[in-house]
């Protein structure tokens, strides 16, 4: 489903709520005792409506997004061109899900974990600066990732 087509769902779900929400309004100053049953009428038929439209909305939704992910374990997070990072995970039905930051959010979101770590950590009473490893001494070393190798088809015969 495209978002297009998840905000018309909530779309059509406001509009059943607005509608339900003005025939009571109207049922409610009405005088005539059978056109307030009138107006009584169409605000259930709305409220039938809006929560059939409630439902069809939250399965779009419960389908789209995962209840539960886990971060992959192979290379789950990663730089991407134009100053992005991509963190994978695989969601409870392992579907596999992607987030994709700015580079600002993606270093903004590892400061707040690192911070909510180092809470609950302290909250059991462990302390941070014991769980830290050293780093090893001399400069650092980078190493740029190995692009996967994916199978193609086999070599022709005349260049085995």
């Amino acid at each position: 489903m495209t978002s297009d087509e998840l905000m018309n769902l909530i779309g059509h779900l406001v509009e059943a709520y607005q509608n339900s929400t003005a025939h009571r309004v109207a049922a409610s100053y009405e005088t005539d005792y059978d056109e307030q049953g009138v107006q009584q009428a169409n605000q259930k038929q709305w409220d039938e409506i809006g929560a059939h439209r409630y439902r069809e909305v939250e399965r779009a939704v419960r389908a789209a997004l995962p209840a539960k992910a886990t971060i992959e374990e192979f290379m789950p997070v990663r730089p991407l061109p134009g100053g992005r990072v991509e963190l994978r995970a695989t969601d409870a039905a392992s579907r596999p899900v992607a987030v994709v930051f700015t580079g600002t959010e993606a270093l903004n979101l590892g400061g707040r974990l690192t911070v909510c770590g180092a809470v609950a950590l302290d909250r059991i009473g462990v302390k941070a600066d014991t769980e830290l490893k050293p780093v090893a001494e001399g400069p650092a070393v980078g190493t740029s990732p190995i692009p996967p190798v994916v199978p193609g088809p086999p070599a022709p015969a005349h260049l085995r």
